[in-house]
């Protein structure tokens, strides 16, 4: 936003820019941010106190769940289990203040089916394996409504002030939708007026969902493919907005709209038979996808050719490095950032780094466990399996950490365990681990904006420019360096085609950056601007 003074003196003309600092600050609304592949636009600090970053609030009545947060407007949403006056063990839906972490309300969505201490769906007891186990889904937020999707698939939508029931649609009774071993993983997918979700029907063989957010029914369903524990992504490819689904035997991509099948891309490993809860990357025209228990990673170019859609399998890797369970990765630059692992690596799963588009793996580092991670600004921010937030830069030529913090203390006293990605949002760091949840400050600090004073003649030929901080404050030597004068004859042109000056800027006495401009009375009007780089 431009501020411009002028004043006609000699024939000089000056126009006066405000240098803001901006941050740019999001909501995180649903399960992997605003756009569901895991990256937040905002930036980060990075240089963290030895002592971590300030902890705004930490809530240990957030137990029991893989369920991260949504943030949206003040407020922060996750799901839990915990029983009831009845001991009844019940899946809630949950709000907190996001400045404070004091719990605003609670709604029963569902019973429960994992019990924390239980040995069922999986758990072996002696491992700790479901110690803490829980709703696996993250809420989504939309227009004051939360749009929470159970373990056994009853989707519904709470009022975000008070958590009152807005609708309700049991979808095993509605639609003969159905869970699969360790129930529903899959968070609702929410891409503005429609939710998605695979129903995993037999009634109608149509499973991949679109419903409406307004009021929950169904907006449109297709195709025969089964269900995974993977949520859907929302992906724009070829100027076609799309969903894709990660089903039991490809990648299988729908017309956000209508629902019209658009793609195809079948794994080139065996179908998904036991559990699968990583979703598809897509980077521009390349999907990616990962699965465990033997399979491993492969990618796919997505082409379209008057309007016929094709897709080319470009690469299927195997080993360790390439099979996930359920930590979905994230894309950077060309370049696929993941933890992968199996059941039996646990805490040793190491964070990778393999180049999309042939698959090879360019690094790796040991001992992230089955956390999860997301991309914030340009960095990489991973919650570590035993509850460490770690920060670093996903650079293609080596692992480089930049910050780390212990965000949860576990022990064998204190078992818990971080099984999902952390949450970042207007400057903030939100994790949940089964013993609770926390928020931390991470957020830039903003300089005082810079502006362009009305300028001063010393001289018939002499002019002083002066840029200043908005409040007052001095500049210092550093931000110095980041300034310049451009001008200009012709004020219509665009700011890259102003000439810079070569008069070089020096701080005056009162922290003010000045420099001196030798004019020439008979000349043309003349245009300054100052400009602070990032």
């Amino acid at each position: 936003m431009e501020r411009i003074r002028a004043c006609n003196v000699w024939k000089v003309l000056v126009l006066v820019l405000l240098c803001q600092s901006s941050v740019l600050a999001s909501d995180w609304p649903q399960y992997r941010g605003p756009t569901t592949d895991g990256i937040s636009p905002e930036p980060l600090s990075t240089s963290w106190p030895i002592t971590g970053p300030a902890v705004i609030w930490a809530n240990g009545s957030l137990t029991n769940g893989f369920s991260t947060f949504a943030v949206s407007q003040g407020r922060a949403f996750t799901l839990i289990s915990k029983r009831d006056d009845a001991s009844n063990l019940r899946e809630y839906c949950v709000a907190v203040d996001a400045a404070t972490g004091a719990n605003l309300w609670e709604t029963p969505i569902d019973r429960a089916p994992w019990d924390p201490g239980s040995t069922a769906n999986g758990g072996d007891g002696a491992s700790g394996y479901n110690t803490g186990d829980g709703p696996r889904t993250t809420p989504s937020v939309s227009s004051g409504g939360i749009i929470a999707l159970s373990g056994l698939l009853h989707l519904v939508c709470l009022d975000a002030t008070n958590g009152s029931t807005v609708w309700s649609n049991n979808l095993p009774s509605s639609l003969g939708a159905s869970t699969i071993t360790w129930e529903n993983a899959a968070s609702p997918c929410l891409d503005k007026d429609l939710v998605y979700v695979n129903l995993n029907s037999s009634m109608n063989n149509q499973n991949l969902a679109a419903f409406r957010v307004s009021d929950g029914s169904l907006a449109w369903s297709s195709q025969a493919e089964n269900v995974t524990h993977t949520t859907p992504v929302v992906a724009t490819i070829h100027g076609i907005q799309q969903v894709i689904f990660a089903t039991t035997t490809g990648l299988v991509s729908l017309d956000r709209t209508s629902g019209s099948f658009l793609w195809k891309f079948t794994y080139p490993f065996s179908s998904i038979s036991t559990s699968m809860g990583a979703s598809p990357v897509v980077w521009s025209n390349i999907v990616f996808c990962t699965a465990s228990y033997g399979r491993g990673a492969a990618a796919a170019q997505i082409n379209l050719d008057n309007g016929n859609w094709s897709v080319q399998q470009l690469y299927y890797k195997t080993g360790l490095n390439y099979r996930s369970i359920w930590m979905t990765p994230v894309c950077f630059q060309g370049y696929v950032y993941s933890l992968c692992g199996d059941n039996s690596t646990f805490l040793t799963t190491p964070l990778n780094c393999i180049e999309l588009s042939t698959g090879n793996l360019m690094w790796s580092t040991n001992g992230f466990g089955m956390g999860g991670l997301i991309l914030v600004g340009t960095n990489l921010l991973v919650l570590k399996e035993s509850g460490q937030l770690v920060l670093a830069r996903p650079s293609p030529s080596a692992y480089q950490e930049l910050a780390s913090y212990q965000a949860f203390q576990f022990g064998a006293g204190n078992p818990g365990k971080c099984w999902i990605s952390p949450a970042f949002s207007n400057g903030r760091i939100y994790a949940r681990s089964t013993l609770g949840g926390i928020c931390l400050d991470a957020s830039v600090t903003v300089p005082a904006s810079l502006e362009l004073l009305v300028p001063q003649f010393l001289s018939s030929t002499q002019l002083q420019l002066l840029v200043s901080t908005t409040d007052g404050s001095p500049i210092d030597s550093a931000r110095l360096a980041k300034l310049a004068l451009h001008e200009t004859d012709n004020p219509d042109l665009p700011p890259p085609a102003w000439s810079q000056l070569t008069n070089q800027l020096a701080l005056d006495p009162n922290g003010r950056a000045q420099a001196i401009i030798t004019i020439d009375a008979g000349s043309s009007l003349r245009f300054y601007r100052a400009v602070e780089s990032p």
